[in-house]
């Protein structure tokens, strides 16, 4: 079975041992997928702060603007967390 998806996509787990997990089987899947823990912060719907991690691929750096797009795509609350400072993730587009 084959699947496209677009990159970078961004998730998150409750907990910081859920992360590695998911590392791994990214990596399982297809080598040149890199997953980056990239911030912390509360989803729109509320709730607990949470580990947010971006999938994009090895050696492309996504831009700052493609990194806000795929947190805002999976629910990141900007308002109320602010901006992610996670420059050393994005690529030379900021």
């Amino acid at each position: 079975m084959q699947a496209s998806i677009d990159l970078p996509q961004s998730f998150s787990v409750r907990d910081e041992n859920e992360f590695f997990p998911i590392q791994h089987l990214m990596s399982r899947m297809n080598p040149k997928l890199t997953v980056t823990r990239v911030t912390t912060g509360r989803h729109v719907h509320g709730g607990p702060t949470v580990v947010w991690g971006l999938v994009h691929l090895e050696g492309k750096p996504p831009s700052k603007k493609d990194v806000e797009a795929a947190l805002k795509a999976a629910g990141y609350d900007f308002q109320h967390n602010g901006p992610v400072q996670a420059s050393v993730v994005w690529g030379g587009e900021s």
